[in-house]
């Protein structure tokens, strides 16, 4: 789906050149739900940036779907994102004036030709993150989880097939922690590509794939298979079941 070849992002920092990504290559298959695990300042997020068309290589090439994204013009790759990325950033991502159902209907705005407001759909993601008593509410009036839930919708809103999220649970409490990662393991099982970058070395127990960063290269670790773990959820909960977008209200 989509792969990296010899991908090298340097910058010029203070005291000469700092190269974020060093030579990478690896390849992420549609259906995969792969954690990249790393301490901090060794690539993650400037690797999940190259991958999403956001931060431009020093070299090398991205592939999506066979397309050199870094070879289109910036309408195009910005018409790739719209259509085919779902991004999750460690800040939750959430705009401070608009309410809940404004912040997940927001990314219709960057469709090429934007349809009328999809109103039963977002509402239906809403629904599927549990708030469906909160699409009024503004950021504020949210915690933490609830606030990632709603970057979460967000980013499903276009029905991408490909998630990428920057430290989700990062600033989380364990047991919110615990949702938010049942949820991509639910998005992951309905049929979503997951390309997840964490400095939590437990979370990549909920991937089929794990990769480590250090020193700007990447490396595969085995054994992993996040097929095999169940999710944590009590009865009624909005966790519980398999989440499907696709099964999400439509007009």
């Amino acid at each position: 789906m989509i792969s990296a070849v010899d991908v090298t992002k340097s910058y010029q920092g203070r005291h000469g050149i700092i190269t974020a990504l060093d030579r990478v290559s690896f390849q992420v298959r549609a259906g995969d739900f792969v954690v990249v695990i790393g301490r901090s300042g060794t690539g993650k997020s400037t690797v999940l940036g190259v991958m999403g068309g956001l931060l431009r290589p020093s070299s090398g090439e991205v592939f999506l779907d066979g397309e050199s994204i870094w070879e289109l013009d910036e309408r195009s790759r910005a018409r790739l994102r719209a259509l085919k990325h779902g991004f999750v950033f460690q800040n939750a991502s959430v705009i401070p004036s608009l309410t809940v159902l404004e912040n997940v209907l927001l990314p219709q705005a960057f469709l090429p030709q934007p349809t009328v407001a999809n109103l039963s759909l977002a509402k239906g993601l809403v629904e599927l993150m549990g708030l469906g008593s909160r699409l009024h509410a503004y950021p504020e009036q949210l915690s933490g989880g609830e606030k990632r839930r709603v970057a979460i919708a967000s980013a499903l809103m276009n029905d991408p097939p490909l998630l990428l999220a920057d430290e989700p649970t990062g600033d989380l409490d364990s047991e919110t922690e615990s949702e938010i990662m049942n949820l991509f393991l639910s998005l992951w099982r309905s049929g979503k590509t997951i390309v997840m970058v964490t400095h939590n070395h437990q979370l990549a127990s909920y991937a089929n794939r794990v990769f480590k960063m250090s020193g700007g290269r990447i490396l595969e670790l085995p054994g992993q298979n996040g097929a095999e773990r169940s999710i944590d959820c009590e009865q009624g909960s909005p966790r519980e079941a398999q989440i499907n977008v696709r099964e999400a209200p439509r007009p």
